[in-house]
């Protein structure tokens, strides 16, 4: 399980509600957690783990986030902000926002966007310019690069995923209730948390039992001069219902059962696994570790 220590924003019961006057301030970073920058497996974490046996590492993560916004069960609206970044996981925790002059109360609604990075975006940390631009100009909210080895074999990928997602209703992951606190005075800290995880998960919606698998995506690898890569693009010939191994034969798995993928009540433009991943990665935003977001299509 992914074990995480957030500064409660929220310590006592009676001082989760109301409205005690004043403003205050806070303060909001993003995290891939320790996946973004060990990869798979995490260490001394058996549940984060393909069961196919693949180990993959990141080189960059790159994700574009905005559009924070913070308002009340009443209507009352904190913040609305346009502000967006661009910022790479692999890199570490920074913070991405800082909101002063909110009003000292509990603000149920809180929600932030996946959204497509644009020339406005602001870099946060390591960021190439190339790699902003290529984000930019291929309207792409995630750039995904790494490897992934097994048994001696290695694959290269690099990836632009263009699928917007508007998370809204966040739970907080320390104490599991909505929105966040703003004291007066003081400064709250909150995280955006995205579970890299779910990209890679054999079933959508209700992610009990989920399994990360990574061979359907190996599959697709093809030669480029010395080394071996995997386009984003080749995956729509992996159909879900009918999934083949790299020969081509029908994939299984360890016990010898045929592998299918289910995106459960999940919408699809078409039932492959391109169509699929982009629809998994929609399921990675998160707040304060654990906490669920409702997410939508902007």
């Amino acid at each position: 399980m992914r074990v995480r220590l957030l500064v409660a924003a929220c310590l006592l019961a009676s001082a989760c509600g109301g409205d005690e006057g004043g403003t205050g301030s806070l303060t909001l970073n993003i995290s891939g957690e320790e996946a973004a920058v060990t990869g798979y497996p995490v260490p001394g974490d058996d549940e984060l783990a393909f069961v196919d046996g693949w180990a993959v590492k990141f080189d960059k993560y790159l994700v574009s986030v905005g559009n924070v916004r913070i308002e009340g069960a009443d209507g009352k609206l904190a913040w609305d902000g346009e502000d967006a970044v661009i910022v790479d996981l692999v890199k570490g925790e920074p913070v991405v926002f800082r909101m002063s002059g909110l009003g000292a109360r509990r603000w149920e609604r809180f929600g932030y966007d996946i959204l497509p990075a644009d020339p406005g975006s602001r870099v946060v940390g390591a960021v190439s310019e190339a790699d902003r631009d290529r984000m930019v100009e291929g309207g792409f909210n995630y750039l995904v690069e790494g490897k992934a080895k097994k048994d001696g074999r290695e694959l290269h990928f690099s990836w632009g995923l263009a699928n917007p997602t508007r998370n809204h209703d966040c739970r907080n992951g320390v104490d599991g209730k909505p929105g966040v606190v703003i004291r007066n005075n003081a400064d709250a800290d909150y995280q955006i948390t995205l579970h890299l995880d779910h990209l890679f998960y054999d079933h959508l919606g209700d992610h009990k039992d989920a399994r990360m698998r990574f061979e359907p995506i190996a599959a697709m690898a093809v030669q480029e001069g010395t080394g071996w890569t995997i386009p984003f693009d080749a995956l729509v010939e992996q159909r879900l219902a009918n999934l083949k191994a790299a020969d081509g034969s029908p994939l299984v798995d360890e016990s010898g059962a045929r592998i299918f993928y289910s995106p459960g009540s999940v919408p699809l433009a078409d039932d492959n696994l391109r169509d699929y991943l982009l629809a998994a990665s929609r399921s990675q935003g998160r707040f304060n570790g654990e906490g669920s977001c409702d997410n939508s299509i902007p």
